[in-house]
């Protein structure tokens, strides 16, 4: 009497946790607390020409930082086919200039006098700013797996 045993494995992606103690995962956790804090600044903002822009920009930035973010926690970006290196660094160019235009936006606002104008502004800016570190750290990141992927190449 033969008996066999059938095993099934399922590959789940690996978490990392770590990855929001390291300095990109901290820079995402800033650039979701800035989106927020842009687009409630402008939600409290009286409406002037271009607050829909900046409006936008910060709900779609905080959208798509946040689900980076998670794919990096949970480890599924490193299993999903595509140069996610270079998708993420052509992202984060984006959006800095994005949030760079958002920022003359709400600057040009200013001229109104209200707080909530000047405040948008000086987010914008920030975030702007913040995006732009990032993107000097995906650009590196980029860089480094081009080098490391010419010279394991085939021979």
């Amino acid at each position: 009497m033969s008996t066999t045993q059938t095993t099934t494995t399922t590959i789940m992606p690996s978490e990392d946790p770590g990855y929001i103690r390291s300095v990109p995962g901290i820079l995402k956790i800033v650039e979701i607390i800035l989106c927020l804090v842009v687009f409630i600044c402008v939600i409290i903002a009286p409406g002037y020409g271009g607050s829909g822009w900046v409006w936008f920009i910060a709900i779609s930035a905080f959208i798509t930082t946040l689900i980076l973010l998670i794919f990096h926690v949970v480890g599924l970006i490193s299993r999903l086919p595509g140069p996610w290196m270079l998708i993420e660094f052509i992202y984060y160019i984006v959006i800095a200039v994005f949030f760079l235009i958002a920022f003359i936006i709400a600057a040009v606002g200013c001229r109104y006098g209200y707080a909530s104008i000047i405040a948008t502004a000086i987010f914008c800016f920030a975030s702007c700013a913040v995006f732009g570190v990032d993107t000097y750290f995906q650009f590196q990141a980029w860089r480094t797996s081009q080098t490391t992927t010419i010279s394991t190449g085939p021979a």
